[in-house]
């Protein structure tokens, strides 16, 4: 059982557009990453975004890379101030899914499925960067299995 947690690309400063479009920078960094997560036959059932620009873009690009069974959907509470409970009974019930996010709901998610506890930094996530949990179904328990940071 995977779940994978992407951290959105560099994005352009709300200052210069208020949207935060991912950066020509970002749009590299992102579709490079993508690439690298498909050299390690990632089977996805789903990819869930924010529905922030920055992120929707980020998955859109996973998307086309790594086609995920059921495609991608916007989900509510994975803005990066969200409570993560709200997100745990899914990640429970699906195999395979990808959360494309923000800071520091993403940390804090790995932190608390790893740790039990949400405040304990376990791993640090750079824009277009990628954590692969994997839970023993057995002993119940989740795990880093690999990271990637471009």
């Amino acid at each position: 059982m995977a779940l994978y947690l992407v951290r959105h690309g560099e994005c352009v400063p709300k200052e210069i557009n208020p949207d935060c479009p991912l950066s020509d920078r970002g749009l590299v960094e992102v579709k490079r990453m993508a690439e690298l997560a498909a050299m390690k036959n990632i089977e996805l059932i789903k990819i869930l975004h924010s529905g922030k620009k920055r992120a929707e873009q980020t998955a859109i690009i996973f998307r086309a890379i790594l086609k995920p069974l059921f495609g991608l959907d916007q989900s509510i509470n994975l803005n990066p101030n969200d409570d993560i409970f709200y997100i745990l009974g899914l990640i429970e019930q699906v195999d395979n899914i990808m959360i494309v996010g923000h800071l520091p709901f993403l940390e804090k998610l790995a932190s608390y499925l790893v740790t039990g506890n949400e405040e304990e930094p376990i791993v640090q996530v750079p824009t277009s960067g990628i954590v692969c949990l994997d839970k023993d179904v057995e002993k119940g328990n989740w795990e880093i299995k690999w990271v990637l940071m471009p």
